[in-house]
């Protein structure tokens, strides 16, 4: 079993959360940014509190070689390589086209050129090949050759990796309690492999606060992420010992996704843009870009109203803007 509460620390301290003034004047609610984008190696993001555990169970090991399944813009995989870095340790992403190429620079561009000046080996695969049958294959050359490989599950989102959104909800708790102000009434974040929002849930509700979180799907239907949030976030509050029905509480909406992961929407690409203009501030295409948008139509379409009090989790993927280049004013 793996240890549960040793950790490695990626952040190194609490992540901000700020008030968004000229977004919260233009939108009439009070926002809040929690800043998951800042710090950290590899460029950061949401990742990072996932890897705290994992990778600390990796080096439990004595592992010296972590492989993770992705893509070439993956998130998850240029952060993962970073912490391999940091902690000199091999990187092996195994990768395969999930986003359709938006032009000629977009394998070479954004997180693909993060990666490749971490020196992570990419070992591509076919677009039908089956990223676990591809990870195992991986695992045993490295074993064959003398390594000891650990293999990172997809988006870092297992048990070990949703107890980092724990830890993030019970930061968020501190800092609205250090502001003498009221809880937040709704969390908006992206969900892609559901592990963010299973800790954020089942952190909220250790704390017995209400707050509803509201994960913007950017890859599964409703239905299937919701099965996928429901399983990791009973198994989170097994492990740290709660007793509660996670059924009603999941809250998932699968209308911003647009035509596909990975594909930029008109909605998200009027977000990204207004959050630049409005607070210098960067969202990304894939996932934040079209989190943002859901939380703009909650907002006008009166389910969100101006007395209410919203957090939006910033996961980070702004290296992801760099390989959109050519959609941000198209």
């Amino acid at each position: 079993m793996p240890n549960n509460t040793q950790k490695v620390i990626l952040f190194g301290r609490e992540t901000p959360l700020e008030f968004l003034p000229n977004l919260s004047k233009h939108l009439g609610p009070k926002i809040y940014i929690k800043r998951d984008d800042e710090g950290g190696r590899g460029g950061g993001g949401n990742k990072l509190r996932k890897y705290e555990r994992l990778v600390a169970d990796a080096l439990a090991t004595n592992c010296d070689t972590l492989i993770i399944a992705g893509h070439y813009q993956s998130n998850a995989s240029r952060a993962l390589v970073g912490v391999a870095c940091q902690f000199g340790l091999k990187s092996i992403v195994v990768c395969k086209e999930l986003i359709p190429e938006q032009n000629s620079a977009f394998n070479k561009s954004g997180n693909a050129l993060l990666m490749n000046l971490m020196d992570a080996e990419i070992v591509a695969i076919e677009k039908d090949d089956d990223y676990q049958i591809a990870m195992m294959e991986v695992a045993e050359r490295i074993k064959n050759s003398g390594g000891k490989p650990y293999i990172i599950p997809f988006g870092g989102s297992n048990l070990l990796g949703a107890l980092g959104y724990v830890d993030c909800a019970n930061e968020i708790i501190d800092q609205f309690e250090r502001l003498n102000t009221k809880p937040p009434d709704y969390v908006f974040v992206a969900l892609g492999s559901g592990g963010t929002q299973a800790g954020l849930l089942a952190g909220f509700m250790k704390k017995n606060y209400k707050s509803k979180i509201i994960g913007i799907s950017v890859l599964h239907s409703t239905e299937t992420a919701r099965n996928i949030v429901s399983d990791l976030t009973n198994e989170v509050i097994n492990n740290i010992s709660l007793d509660i029905d996670t059924a009603p509480k999941i809250i998932i909406d699968d209308k911003f996704v647009g035509e596909g992961y990975g594909v930029p929407t008109v909605e998200g690409l009027k977000a990204i843009k207004l959050l630049a203009m409005s607070e210098g501030l960067f969202l990304d295409p894939v996932y934040t870009g079209k989190a943002m948008s859901g939380l703009i139509a909650y907002i006008a379409s009166g389910r969100i109203t101006k007395d209410d009090t919203v957090v939006f989790i910033h996961t980070g993927g702004i290296p992801l803007l760099h390989a959109y280049y050519d959609k941000l004013f198209e």
